[in-house]
């Protein structure tokens, strides 16, 4: 496991940008092109927005539990949800599963459902117009056609499952291309990996994912133009990985507590990061949206 970076020191705190009370879970976030953010709130069932120099405010109400989302290049939004609150364990969420497409201003048009999906985690937006979302309770990549609605098993690996030793923590969570294109790269929160894997012809997996180095805790990430991987920790810290390296560096992001999800700031100033207050350790912080600066 990473220790601690020697810079932790020089690491400005956090900045909070939108603060909710302790209970709210925020999970995933995508910029839009005005320069906003928008993130969702997995409890409250609600998409949420920030725009710089304006403020916070709710996006969209759904119709269940947000978890992922992605833009669509037409306009519109496809959103991954549950339609019972993980808390319920395994049973609960079977079956209830779907991907909505909503218009540009959050409202539902379409739902594509997922009957055999159980945790809905992360998703990416392929060229071909498909949908990858991870399922971190099967531990497997599911394939949705969102024009015609169809719903197929993309890749399942045991590295992707959940750990049954560590019960409680997801599997397969966050899935982002490689910078070069030839991969995919996924994280593993229970495994606290982050794998690679190589795509074939048309896109379809190429082989098995390949072990890339170890993370704590790690929850969603992101790849900068540079090779330079940050990730959601789940913890008070964010991680970061250099091109070459075997192991992340670690760096304190106090008031971030359970961070599980983050993107780059549109005004390079640095990392936007959603944190839960620790809700799902037994945490009572608040819940953020937060600029986590560059580290010196």
């Amino acid at each position: 496991m990473a220790t601690l970076a020697g810079t932790a020191g020089a690491q400005p705190a956090p900045r909070p940008l939108a603060v909710y009370p302790n209970g709210t879970f925020l999970e995933n976030l995508i910029l839009r092109n005005d320069g906003s953010v928008l993130f969702t709130s997995y409890f409250a069932r609600r998409i949420e927005s920030h725009l710089p120099g304006i403020g916070a405010a709710a996006f969209a109400e759904v119709d269940g539990h947000p978890v992922s989302l992605a833009a669509l290049p037409q306009g519109g939004y496809a959103l991954a949800i549950h339609g019972a609150p993980f808390t319920g364990g395994p049973a609960a969420l079977r079956g209830g599963c779907a991907v909505l497409i909503l218009d540009p201003a959050g409202r539902e048009e379409r739902r594509i459902a997922l009957p055999e999906a159980i945790f809905l985690n992360g998703c990416l937006l392929r060229a071909d117009g498909s949908l990858l979302v991870v399922d971190a309770a099967l531990g497997r990549i599911w394939a949705v056609e969102l024009g015609g609605g169809t719903v197929r098993v993309w890749l399942e690996d045991a590295a992707f499952a959940p750990d049954p030793a560590r019960p409680g923590l997801p599997g397969v969570n966050g899935i982002k291309p490689s910078l070069d294109g030839a991969s995919l790269l996924v994280s593993n929160s229970a495994s606290q990996s982050l794998m690679s894997v190589p795509l074939g012809r048309a896109g379809a997996p190429g082989g098995p994912p390949v072990p890339v180095a170890r993370f704590p805790g790690i929850d969603d990430f992101w790849v900068m133009p540079d090779g330079v991987i940050w990730a959601a920790t789940h913890g008070p810290a964010i991680a970061r990985l250099r091109p070459g390296a075997a192991t992340p560096e670690v760096f304190p992001a106090l008031g971030l507590e359970g961070n599980t999800a983050l993107i780059p700031a549109p005004d390079g100033s640095g990392l936007y990061v959603l944190g839960t207050g620790g809700l799902a350790e037994g945490g009572r912080g608040e819940a953020m949206l937060a600029l986590f600066p560059w580290p010196a």
